[in-house]
């Protein structure tokens, strides 16, 4: 999640997550706000050990019994999405105040979902997350802060907000089917991206058959300045398959050409598996 515009760079919490945008004007020495400069912003947590993203490399993957099946309340819900918008660095949905939750998981409260957004690359992939150096096409962020936080400040917690990542695949599905109906709904406002949703679309509608109960576990950073380290990150294993034509109109509509943070160091960090991924053997 990243973005340098002339002159000033955009900060948001988590990934687009409420958004507190402020203008960094362009120093006189003509530093660069490219993520690898990132660290150099006054009150930047982006230098620091435990970043995202991350590659997940599976032959250090653990299994990790207490990763059990989430609970999901109300991803089927046609009417939890309120809007959508191209923000500078993504296309984010807002969602309805307090309607979508999750827990479980290994989670260690209920999290309620606020957005969700899109990372991508019009020349390639443009996954924020690797799997064994395999970058996908596109993801996608679904973005929820713990609720119940003393003083409310999810941020100064390291397990504040908790991203569920998922990949996305170029699928060889005809265009015109159900699995690509939902995601041809929520394409078609990108050319009018400023929109409230008049479509009855789902957060399940959109996920379609991914098996959730497959997924990667790490702790990390938001992936934009401040680079706050209070997000524990799942990401879950089988991909949304999605027609390629769909996925280009992402870059295309936005003119933006990508929109991913370069993989960061694990520094020691654990990650982690849920006993239904398959890993490597000797795992």
């Amino acid at each position: 999640i990243f973005y340098m515009l002339i002159g000033f760079i955009r900060f948001h919490f988590c990934c687009g997550f409420q958004c507190a945008f402020a203008a960094l004007k362009a120093s006189r020495s003509s530093t660069d706000h490219t993520p690898s400069h990132w660290a150099e912003i006054n009150g930047s947590h982006c230098g620091e050990h435990h970043q995202s993203p991350i590659d997940i490399v599976t032959s250090i993957v653990t299994t990790d019994p207490k990763l059990d099946n989430f609970t999901f309340v109300n991803f089927s819900s046609q009417h939890s999405i309120r809007t959508i918008t191209f923000n500078g660095h993504s296309v984010q949905c807002d969602m309805e105040d307090n309607e979508v939750e999750v827990s479980g998981g290994g989670l260690s409260g209920q999290y309620s979902v606020k957005q969700f957004h899109f990372h991508w690359s019009k020349d390639g992939a443009g996954s924020e997350h690797l799997v064994d150096d395999h970058r996908y096409k596109m993801e996608m962020h679904i973005v929820t802060e713990k609720k119940d936080v003393p003083g409310g400040d999810v941020l100064s917690h390291k397990d504040g907000i908790a991203v569920l990542g998922f990949f996305i695949n170029v699928s060889n599905r005809l265009y015109h089917n159900e699995m690509s109906e939902p995601w041809q709904m929520l394409t078609s406002y990108l050319e009018n991206i400023t929109a409230e949703l008049n479509h009855n679309i789902s957060l399940s509608d959109l996920i379609g058959h991914v098996d959730l109960s497959k997924f990667y576990r790490y702790m990390g950073s938001l992936t934009t300045p401040m680079c706050d380290e209070a997000v524990v990150w799942t990401l879950f294993q089988e991909p949304i398959q999605v027609h390629k034509d769909l996925l280009q109109k992402f870059p295309e509509n936005t003119g933006l050409s990508f929109n991913y943070r370069p993989s960061q160091s694990l520094n020691g960090r654990k990650i982690t598996a849920s006993p239904a991924t398959p890993l490597p053997e000797g795992e």
